[in-house]
């Protein structure tokens, strides 16, 4: 086997290079195609699907959310009702209510947008019937005029002697 780094044979169980001393361990593996997959890649992947798992919206997640909110709505409520010593500390927790309320109803209605034009795909559309059709001269009625009809006026010589009498 030779050395990818210096193009010095080495005999096929040698691990090192003897002359560079780079790590031919791997060469064979590579020669063949199967390499060992990296470590740092299954952990990369596994990463990467967590947060694609994480971006697609999910009904539980957005319900989860709205009554998180929900409840620090209640929580709002009740300091301000019972007039406690918070004073005026307690409106600070509108801001995780109203941002927890609008997270969780945006999820949802994803969802259920998503599921709904889901369903339109996959329901068969049918063409309308014979009956259904307007009749063939409110077509007629609606086509445009002939893009050669103006041009063919301005090349005709007994159009333009006319045009020139009048």
């Amino acid at each position: 086997m030779y050395c990818p780094k210096c193009a010095t044979e080495n005999s096929d169980e040698t691990k090192f290079c003897r002359s560079c001393g780079s790590n031919l361990s791997l060469v064979p593996q590579a020669l063949s195609g199967h390499l060992p997959e990296d470590p740092s890649l299954k952990v990369k992947r596994a990463v990467e699907g967590a947060i694609k798992r994480r971006r697609q919206p999910d009904l539980a997640r957005g319900i989860r959310k709205a009554f998180l909110g929900l409840a620090f709505l209640t929580i709002v409520a009740a300091l301000f009702l019972t007039r406690g010593s918070s004073g005026f500390g307690a409106i600070w927790l509108l801001i995780p209510a109203f941002l927890f309320l609008g997270k969780g109803i945006a999820e949802i209605v994803t969802v259920l947008s998503a599921a709904n034009a889901e369903d339109q795909i996959s329901r068969p559309q049918s063409a309308p019937s014979t009956n259904q059709l307007s009749s063939h001269q409110e077509y007629e009625q609606m086509s445009p005029p002939s893009v050669t009809e103006g041009t063919t006026r301005h090349m005709d010589p007994l159009a333009e002697r006319r045009r020139e009498s009048n």
